[in-house]
């Protein structure tokens, strides 16, 4: 299927397309529709440059849109297409955190201190990653990035007597943990 989004692409628009890719449809190709070159946000009416049979994502004015009071493109991907793994939900909290750091926004009143700092991280490396690479390229780059931080977020929803168990070592710890997350 193809999708598209705005050009460059950054923290949401980069885990959304992700998410897209690794849960929803594997085939997805993404295409970005330019903007902002006249120094202004985009507005809705930018939606109706979306070629027919295309599926906007990130884009303001329509079902899967930027983030806004109704959360973050990543949430609108999660509801929409009904997933419900809890590691993908906690890793939408990682991405809101980045949004809001992009921004200058507070942290949320229940945002922890992990979810600040890995959101902020999320936001300097897409920034790296947008000025190294077209969008194209970002986003290929990108996908092991958000693979690993979806792996982080499984690891943090285990028992906390099954992460008590891991071994320190990484030869040990590592296997441990693939175990655990598959039997999860």
């Amino acid at each position: 299927m193809q999708w598209m989004t705005l050009a460059h692409i950054h923290l949401d628009r980069v885990a959304a397309p992700w998410l897209i890719t690794r849960f929803v449809d594997p085939d997805a190709q993404f295409s970005y529709l330019e903007w902002g070159l006249d120094g202004e946000l985009p507005g809705p009416e930018l939606a109706q440059q979306v070629p027919e049979g295309t599926t906007p994502v990130g884009l303001p004015g329509v079902i899967l849109g930027l983030h806004d009071a109704d959360g973050s493109c990543f949430a609108k991907v999660l509801r929409h297409h009904e997933l419900e793994d809890p590691a993908l939900w906690r890793m939408e909290r990682l991405v809101s955190a980045g949004v809001r750091h992009a921004f200058g926004q507070p942290a949320a009143a229940d945002e922890t201190a992990e979810e600040s700092m890995l959101g902020a991280a999320l936001d300097e490396l897409g920034t790296a990653l947008g000025v190294a690479f077209d969008d194209a390229g970002h986003l290929e780059r990108a996908l092991g990035l958000y693979d690993a931080v979806y792996t982080l977020c499984q690891i943090r929803e285990l028992p906390a007597q099954t992460l008590a168990d891991a071994p320190r070592l990484p030869p040990l710890r590592t296997p441990y943990l693939r175990e655990a997350i598959g039997r999860a």
